[in-house]
């Protein structure tokens, strides 16, 4: 791979998880880690990084503003899709249920049945639209700040507007899942919002692709000792499975 394709493919893994590490990306593009370090070199140069030990992450102004959500919700579509359809397996008529604006989580609404009786709370615009068709479905969009690019709300006033609330289950995406069950992020405003949501949430179902289990980003959000259960695909590293089964964390793997 040439110097311009690996920049293309890191520059996408910084857009899609907010920060990247050396050690993988020489494994993922098959190349050195000297070459790698270059390579972050030349984007901070270019102002699409900024250096970390380790590896590096995006600029201030991009991982506050988030990621794009026709760009996640474009990737790995069918291993969501498959995820999504176990996930509403744990929805029953009459719950009461939170869903996040993460790109697998909200195709959870071409699995559920017109005809179930929920009342749905989200921080996602496009999410409220799409269950708003559903005659059965109440549907509470959450004030605040909304992202320009994940048309989602954020910010201190939806943080306090889910601690007034508690949910029957909560279904939430996560940018990364460590193998050993670390839940991080690197946006400070999906970091107090996952945390209310967790607090407040009888139980927690974390829908995450296999992509998503990688290097911890800088903000630990929770254990998945804290989860109810996971829902991944077939292709989760077995180490990542080994850890939830010796530590009986209910772990549901797909297949797509």
């Amino acid at each position: 791979m040439n110097k311009n394709s690996r920049l293309k493919q890191i520059e996408l893994a910084l857009n899609l998880y907010g920060s990247v590490d050396v050690c993988s990306l020489s494994t993922d593009l098959g190349t050195s880690e000297m070459t790698i370090r270059r390579d972050l070199a030349t984007l901070a140069d270019q102002g699409k990084a900024i250096r970390i030990h380790g590896g590096a992450i995006l600029p201030t102004e991009h991982y506050i503003n988030g990621i794009n959500m026709d760009s996640r919700s474009t990737l790995h579509i069918n291993e969501k899709k498959a995820i999504a359809q176990e996930a509403v397996k744990y929805i029953r008529s009459g719950d009461n249920i939170f869903i996040d604006d993460s790109s697998t989580v909200s195709v959870i609404a071409d699995f559920i049945p017109h005809n179930q009786q929920l009342i749905i709370t989200t921080t996602s615009m496009k999410t409220t639209l799409r269950f708003n068709e559903f005659p059965n479905i109440d549907v509470i969009c959450l004030g605040g700040k909304v992202s320009k690019s994940t048309q989602s709300a954020t910010g201190p006033i939806t943080t306090d507007l889910i601690s007034t609330m508690h949910f029957k289950t909560a279904f939430l995406g996560i940018p990364c899942i460590s193998e050993n069950g670390i839940l991080s992020t690197s946006s400070f405003d999906e970091y107090s919002i996952k945390k209310a949501v967790i607090a407040h949430s009888s139980q927690v179902i974390l829908l995450a692709d296999s992509s998503k289990i990688r290097t911890p980003q800088y903000l630990s959000l929770a254990d998945s000792k804290d989860l109810s259960r996971i829902i991944t695909d077939c292709n989760a590293p077995k180490s990542f499975v080994e850890h939830c089964h010796n530590h009986n964390i209910p772990l549901s793997v797909v297949p797509f």
